[in-house]
C-alpha cells in the first residue's frame, strides 16, 4: 500500500518540480499529459500494475501460511510473480540501466530481485522469531540461511560486475558517485557480517537457550542497515551519475 501511494505521489512531485514555481501546480493537466507520455509515465504504469497485483496476491495468504518462506498458493504465486515482474520491469524505463546492453538488463533485474527477496524477508523473519515456537523459528531461519547463502553470492557477483561496467572501478575516491558506492559497499559488508553471525551463532542459539530475543534484536538492526542501503542506493542512482557517463 505504501509503495503504491509513494509511486503515485512521486509522479506528481516530478510534475510539480518541473514547473519550478510551486508544487501546487503538480496537477496541471498539460504537464501531467507530457509526463504521462514520458518514461516517468511508463514507470508509473508498471509500478501501479505491479503493486496492485502483489497486494491482490497478499490477500490470499491464510493464517496457516503466514510464517512460511514460500507462503503463496499456485494462483497467488502466479499473480505475485506477474506483479514482481512488472515492478522490476519499471526500472528499465529510467536510470543508467537504460543505456546498457540486454545482458546488463538481465543481470540488473536479477540483482534487484534477489535484493528485494532478501531485504524484504527481514521483517517477516522478525515476526517468525517473535511469534512462532522456538523449534519453528529455528527451522525457518535455518532454511532461510541456506537459501540466502546462495542468493547473496549471486547478488554480490551481479553488483560487482555492474559497478565495474558503470565505473571501470576508476575515480571511486575522487567522485561523488564513487563515494556513495563505497558507502553502500561498507553497509553491505556490515549486513553480510550480521547475516553470517545470525546463521553461525544466533540461530543455533535459539534451541540451546530456548530464547529468540537476541535474534529478534539483531534482525531489527539488520533491517535498519538494509534501509540505509536502500537510501544510499536511491541517492547515487537518482542524483549522481557514474564517472564514465
Amino acid at each position: 500500500m505504501i509503495g503504491l501511494a509513494a509511486t503515485i505521489a512521486y509522479f506528481f512531485i516530478l510534475v510539480g518540480g518541473a514547473m519550478e514555481e510551486s508544487l501546487s501546480l503538480m496537477f496541471d493537466p498539460m504537464m501531467v499529459s507530457i509526463y504521462w507520455d514520458s518514461p516517468a509515465g511508463s514507470t508509473l504504469i508498471a509500478n501501479v500494475i505491479g503493486y496492485c497485483l502483489v497486494i491482490i496476491a497478499s490477500f490470499t495468504l491464510g493464517s496457516d501460511r503466514a510464517f512460511s518462506l514460500w507462503p503463496f498458493s499456485r494462483l497467488a504465486l502466479m499473480v505475485a510473480s506477474l506483479g514482481i515482474a512488472s515492478l522490476i520491469y519499471s526500472f528499465s524505463f529510467t536510470g543508467h540501466a537504460t543505456e546498457q546492453a540486454w545482458y546488463y538488463q538481465i543481470i540488473f533485474f536479477t540483482h534487484i530481485l534477489i535484493a528485494a527477496w532478501w531485504l524484504g524477508l527481514l521483517f517477516p523473519l522478525w515476526l517468525v522469531a517473535r511469534k512462532s515456537t522456538h523449534q519453528e523459528s529455528n527451522r525457518i531461519l535455518e532454511r532461510f540461511g541456506e537459501l540466502a547463502a546462495v542468493a547473496v553470492l549471486i547478488l554480490i557477483i551481479c553488483g560487482a560486475w555492474m559497478s565495474y561496467v558503470l565505473t571501470g572501478w576508476q575515480d571511486l575516491f575522487s567522485s561523488d558517485y564513487g563515494f556513495w558506492l563505497l558507502v553502500k559497499l561498507a553497509l553491505v559488508v556490515v549486513i553480510l557480517v550480521m547475516a553470517a553471525y545470525h546463521k553461525l551463532h544466533l540461530v543455533p542459539l535459539i534451541l540451546k537457550r530456548d530464547n529468540t530475543f537476541l535474534i529478534q534484536k539483531s534482525i531489527l538492526m539488520e533491517k535498519m542497515i538494509a534501509s540505509s542501503i536502500l537510501v544510499v542506493t536511491a541517492i547515487f542512482t537518482t542524483f549522481v551519475g557514474p564517472p564514465m557517463h
